[in-house]
Formats: structure tokens, sequence, C-alpha cells
């Protein structure tokens, strides 16, 4: 890890794309110390982005993820490198990370990255390099805060993670895409995996519908189970203390989904996909996730609720995944988060430290504590 003498030096991957700006935003405004890399394939929108900050703090290159030799050459005197490319090209960043001898976090691996990235661990370790993966909202927030859940319990039954929003803003009938196209599609069309009884079992796309209540101001949501990177670390991380299942639902309209897979029928592309008109008015919404961790005889619920900030013009899901990153790759520059390898968030994060910082981004935390009688069948189905 590279310090320079004004501070660290953050690389955002990605950086101008929907993500990744928010969190070169959260940089910016987290310390004047800090400066940071916009890196986008998109060389003009990097260019263009770094420049209406109006600081020598920000600057811009274009980048190519496909090549980890060329990619190297960007990150090298970097602290940490922030991968917010599409989790196809995870892999290559941390090769670049690996050679460039730059501290690495990304967003993701939608399960099977994931797991081919926990390989890479030894190199890491040799390299005296920490990696974190998969450290946005789901994954990243939902890790650390069954992490946070599970230190208060000597034995862990489940985890059960249930993501809900409500957008003020959307009219009846409306077709827009919460977050990125490609991985919705993606999360609706491929197999997802959840943990039952102690082993990984391959779950059918759209299947698993749950009515969940999340309560004001999201109310009552339909949530599916999605592939999702969380399944794939919880269960190495838990196993010992009894974890006989982990799940992930997350919200969508059914209607939604229904046009979702009318037009893939009739032979859209992911690139019809986005090319849809983004909403035009500022964003105005709010997200809850909810992380439930039991035991025999315990439940823990874990809340938390995102806002959208207009001012960012980021929505309550850009909130609560780049801020969770930019938080951590913090950690990791400033050295309170330093173990060398790769690893998922619910090992390496700081909990309380975490969640204050994420607390004064306005994001709330709630947590509810109940007595059970008995395990809860449904979670062994």
């Amino acid at each position: 890890m590279v310090l320079s003498r004004t501070g660290p030096r953050f690389a955002v991957l990605g950086g101008a794309g929907a993500i990744g700006r928010i969190i070169v935003r959260d940089l910016f405004e987290s310390s004047s110390k800090y400066s940071i890399l916009i890196a986008d394939f998109d060389g003009e929108s990097a260019r263009s982005l770094a420049r209406s900050y109006r600081s020598g703090r920000v600057s811009y290159t274009r980048a190519d993820a496909r090549n980890p030799s060329s990619l190297a050459a960007v990150l090298r005197g970097y602290s940490v490198v922030i991968n917010c490319t599409r989790h196809q090209f995870n892999l290559n960043v941390m090769r670049a990370a690996l050679q460039a001898r730059v501290a690495y976090l990304d967003l993701g691996g939608l399960f099977v990255w994931t797991c081919r990235q926990l390989r890479l661990r030894r190199r890491f370790a040799e390299a005296g390099i920490t990696a974190v993966i998969g450290m946005g909202c789901a994954p990243g927030l939902t890790n650390v805060m069954a992490a946070a859940a599970a230190t208060k319990l000597e034995r862990i039954d489940s985890i059960r993670i249930r993501v809900g929003g409500i957008d003020f803003t959307q009219r009846r009938g409306d077709f827009v895409f919460p977050y990125s196209a490609q991985t919705i599609i993606e999360e609706l069309t491929l197999p997802a995996w959840k943990w039952s009884r102690g082993r990984f079992v391959q779950v059918k796309p759209r299947s698993g519908w749950e009515r969940v209540e999340f309560g004001p101001p999201v109310g009552a949501v339909w949530a599916v189970t999605t592939r999702h990177s969380e399944i794939a670390t919880l269960p190495i991380r838990f196993k010992s203390q009894g974890l006989q299942f982990a799940d992930f639902k997350v919200g969508f309209e059914r209607a939604f989904v229904r046009e979702i897979m009318k037009r893939l029928r009739a032979g859209w592309t992911v690139r019809e996909f986005q090319a849809l008109p983004a909403p035009r008015e500022a964003p105005n919404d709010c997200e809850i996730v909810r992380v439930i961790v039991c035991s025999v005889g315990r439940k823990i619920t874990l809340d938390c609720h995102a806002r959208s900030k207009p001012k960012w013009r980021a929505s309550a899901s850009d909130v609560d995944t780049a801020c969770p990153a930019s938080i951590v790759a913090q950690m990791l520059a400033g050295g309170l988060i330093h173990k060398p390898g790769v690893w998922a968030p619910e090992d390496v994060v700081p909990t309380q430290s975490f969640f204050d910082e994420c607390r004064r981004r306005e994001m709330t935390f709630s947590e509810i504590s109940q007595l059970r009688q008995s395990v809860e069948t449904a979670d062994h189905s």
C-alpha cells in the first residue's frame, strides 16, 4: 500500500459510472487530503467528471480492465483501487492490483466470480496485499450486518437477507431499472444458490417469491431469490457456528419481472435495456436492507435505512452501495484494515467503526432481538 506525502491516493476504476461517480463524490467530501483518480474505459466521461470538481485532487485517465498489465501501470503508486467495473473483469483487476502492489476492493462477483476470486488469497497474502471483495450494499453492507449480529450469538442456525425499496417518483406503469440493467437481468435469469442443511443448493431463477413487510416507508414488497455473493462467503465464515441455512431475496414488483421476461423472450438484448431512458426527476427514494440471523432460541433482525441524496443525484441504492465501498477503501488506505489475502467483508471490516461512518452519511440502523421457541422449518426447505 502506497501513500503519498499529502495523503492516500484512490483509483476508482469505472469511476465515471453510476456507482463509481458516487464513490468519487464521497471520497472527495471525506477528506481534503485525498487524491482521486477517475479511471474509466470511457475517457471522455472520466475527463468531464474530473473537470466538474475544479480541483487538483481529482484527475482522470482512460483505463482498460481487459488488459491487466496496462492497468497495473495506471494503478502503480496508488493506495487502493476501487473496482466498479462488471464482475467479469474482477480477476483481471485483481491481477493488476497484484502487479501494482495496490490494495483492492470491489462491489461483488455474483457468486461465481466471488468463488474464483477467493482462490487468489494465497497470492495476495504472499504479496502482503489486502483485497476486500464484495463491499457495496449487497454484498458488503449485508455481510457486515450479518457479522455484527453473529457476534451476539454462540450458535447460528440461519441467515436471511432481504432488500426492498420504494421510489416516490415512480408512477404506475413506469418501467425503470433501480440499478444496473445487466445485473438485474443476470439475477433474474441465472440459477441462484442458497445454503441449506450445510451445503450449497442451486435454486431456479425467479423462484422463492415471498411477501416481506419492511415497515414504513417501504411497506410490503414482493421479494425473490436471486444469485448473490453473500451466499458464497457467509457459510464459510459461520459454518463453525453451526450455520445451516442462508439465502438472499431482493424486492421487485412482479409486473416488472414479467415485463423483463416478456421483452427477453421477444429478443431484447441487454444493450436495448440499458438504452431505456433514465428518470429525469431528482431521485427521491428509500431502501431498507434487512439481515435476520437466528439461533435455536433467539432471532436478531438488523435493518439499515438509506435515503436518496438529490444533491449528489444519487438514489438510495447508489448511496448504500457507494458509501460502504468508500468507507472500507478509506479503512484500507488508513491501515485500519490490513490483513494480506483475499477476504469477504465479514472477515475483516470492523463493524462498529463501519456503522459509525455509515451513520455519518445519514444511513440509519435498528435492531430487534426476539426469543424463539423453535427453529423455523421454512429455513431448511
